[in-house]
């Protein structure tokens, strides 16, 4: 049987590894490292985004009491966090705004990443079993590795 990694800790990995990419942005000053960098972290906010929506956000609907409250909001941030990457990887590298979106986006994901990991991750770690778990990770994998909607 394949490995189907644990959702949330899926995704909290994905948080820590979306902030060492932020990091390494800001530890070069070479505008092509800069530019690749930035067009990773664009995929990989857009691949989370999916992920989340996909395989967490459903259940998160249904099981917590506040769900759809939760949801709404973790939403919003995505979107605010995916539009500063947006603008980060669209800035010139050595400009004034690309330090601007750096430290944007670095407070947007360590914001999205506590609020997620409290508000969501924690409540849903008590109300769904390890089987479930897996099977919302693989579906969430699938989606950060791929990068594609469900047919």
């Amino acid at each position: 049987m394949p490995y189907r990694p644990d959702v949330l800790e899926l995704l909290t990995d994905r948080h820590a590894e979306a902030e060492r990419l932020v990091a390494a942005y800001e530890a070069t000053h070479d505008p092509e490292r800069r530019n690749a960098l930035a067009g990773q972290l664009v995929t990989g906010l857009e691949r989370h985004a999916l992920a989340e929506s996909q395989a967490l956000h459903p259940v998160a609907r249904r099981v917590l009491p506040d769900g759809e409250r939760l949801v709404a909001a973790a939403r919003r941030r995505w979107a605010v966090a995916q539009a500063t990457a947006r603008e980060l990887a669209e800035a010139d590298p050595r400009s004034p705004a690309a330090e601007r979106a750096t430290a944007a986006l670095l407070d947007r994901l360590r914001e999205h990443a506590a609020r997620a990991e409290g508000e969501l991750f924690s409540p849903l770690r008590g109300r769904l079993c390890g089987r479930e778990r897996r099977e919302l990770g693989a579906t969430a994998a699938r989606r950060l590795r791929d990068g594609t909607e469900a047919v």
